[in-house]
């Protein structure tokens, strides 16, 4: 009894899930796992067929990215392009493609790297290409991309300060002091070993500078992918005033004062002498003479004959001074004032 309950209940859960998915053709309700496979496999061979048989275009200037490790560097500075045939199912989609939906990156391993040699690599067969869903890539333009490596390398060397522009022509830049004296660049092999020194870029002058300066100096770019650490400087710089000397000749002695009474300056021998003067530059090239007064002062001297006085020197320039009198010393005649 019970067993006939069961089957009668099972047949009339069968009717109705038949009765529920009524609306299926028979066709697909029989068998319809096995026939879901088969459309999966169906339509994945029409995506792949579609894709052969679509249509191409090309996407030009795609930009190749070349990544090398930490012991090599690439010695081509100019970012590589190409042109890439592309092929899909719509020409509309086709036509809003861009060289920013496509990326291109080439690896190379030190092991790839020999001295004084290209490395040639076939970018569709070697390069990592990302690339937009339903296209596909079929050639490139160009096909290889030669690529030009170096060992990396680092070295010290010391730094040159370089100045532009000037001082006024009292004062002149003395001792340059850079902190630090030295710095390091890296970068290809071929490139650092010929630099022997690097320069800052230009510290200007100004002719108003007349004290020491401190001046943060940047390091002038070496070029050819070499670096520079630190990249900056400081240059303490010195200022000083520029002196000069010059000689006068033909200056006239000038005396002061008068002798004892009842006697007069007879004769002065010499009567001109040869002045050298030193100071500021400017000042000393202005000069034509007459702001020199060599002079002796008589008053000391008591009685008549000839005497050996020493000259003394006035000089009427803010700056200047005397060096030198050459003769120092002059003879003086002393006589009677009435002869």
């Amino acid at each position: 009894m019970k067993c006939r309950v069961l089957l009668e209940d099972r047949r009339m859960s069968e009717e109705n899930r038949q009765m529920k998915f009524s609306w299926i053709p028979g066709i697909i309700r029989h068998d319809y796992l096995r026939k879901l496979i088969a459309l999966c496999f169906a339509l994945l061979v029409w995506w792949k067929i579609s894709i052969q048989i679509g249509i191409e275009e090309i996407v030009r200037n795609v930009p190749v990215q070349i990544a090398t490790s930490e012991q090599t560097v690439n010695l081509d500075e100019d970012i590589r392009y190409v042109d890439l045939t592309v092929r899909g199912r719509s020409q509309k989609r086709l036509n809003l493609l861009s060289p920013n939906d496509f990326k291109i990156e080439i690896e190379i391993g030190d092991n790839e790297y020999v001295p004084g040699k290209p490395l040639t690599v076939k970018i569709l067969k070697s390069a990592s290409i990302t690339k937009p869903f339903g296209i596909s890539i079929t050639r490139t333009s160009p096909e290889i991309v030669s690529i030009y490596l170096d060992k990396k390398a680092a070295k010290e060397v010391p730094v040159n300060a370089r100045f532009t522009g000037m001082t006024s022509e009292d004062y002149a830049c003395g001792e340059v002091k850079l902190i630090p004296e030295k710095v390091k660049i890296t970068g290809p092999e071929s490139i650092i070993s010929p630099i022997i020194r690097v320069h800052t870029d230009p510290i200007f002058l100004d002719p108003k500078t007349i004290e020491d300066f401190e001046y943060l100096a940047k390091i002038s770019e070496a070029g050819g992918k070499v670096k520079v650490f630190p990249p900056k400087v400081t240059a303490h710089v010195e200022i000083y005033r520029k002196f000069d000397t010059r000689i006068f000749s033909g200056v006239p002695i000038s005396v002061l004062g008068n002798p004892g009474a009842g006697w007069s300056v007879k004769k002065i021998a010499p009567a001109h002498v040869e002045i050298t003067a030193g100071g500021i530059k400017s000042s000393l090239e202005v000069m034509n003479g007459s702001e020199i007064s060599p002079f002796t002062d008589v008053t000391s001297l008591k009685e008549p004959g000839v005497h050996k006085v020493k000259l003394q020197c006035f000089v009427n320039v803010p700056g200047i001074k005397i060096n030198s009198i050459s003769p120092a010393e002059v003879e003086i005649e002393i006589s009677d004032a009435k002869k």
